[in-house]
């Protein structure tokens, strides 16, 4: 098990609900989180975006924001970005969070997929990345003692 989100039984509910539900609230949610974790932010790579278009950010962004927000206490706006990955230039497919002195011009650090240079990812939590190697380690400890 590498994610786990519960999920609400309501009574009445029957196996069909049930399953659509786990796979609406969790599955379909978390699946792509895993993904990230195991096999694309590991071969992640930063570089240099410049600015390209930027808004402020509102209360919808603040609600729903990832990982990939950084701490909510700093100000922030959103933006898109153009980078280079091997002399070839990428536009940000959607915005991402950026410090509120920033402007149309301005230089920020992106994360890139090694193997989807065109996909921006969230910046690596090697917290997440310990934990994560840890309970792999004790998974496997587990299974090789029993």
């Amino acid at each position: 098990i590498i994610l786990q989100k519960a999920v609400e039984v309501r009574q009445g509910d029957t196996p069909e609900v049930l399953q659509r539900r786990v796979m609406e609230e969790a599955e379909w949610k978390i699946l792509p989180k895993a993904i990230n974790l195991i096999a694309i932010q590991p071969r992640a790579r930063k570089t240099v975006a410049t600015v390209t278009k930027i808004r402020l950010r509102s209360a919808e962004d603040i609600r729903h924001a990832g990982p990939f927000s950084g701490k909510q206490k700093r100000k922030k706006n959103m933006a898109y970005v153009t980078y280079s990955v091997d002399g070839r230039s990428y536009f940000s497919q959607r915005e991402i969070p950026v410090s509120a002195d920033k402007d149309i011009g301005s230089q920020v650090t992106v994360w890139y997929a090694v193997l989807f240079p065109d996909t921006l990812i969230d910046p690596p939590s090697y917290v997440k990345l310990v934990l994560f190697t840890l309970l792999s380690l004790l998974m496997f400890l587990a299974g090789f003692l029993m």
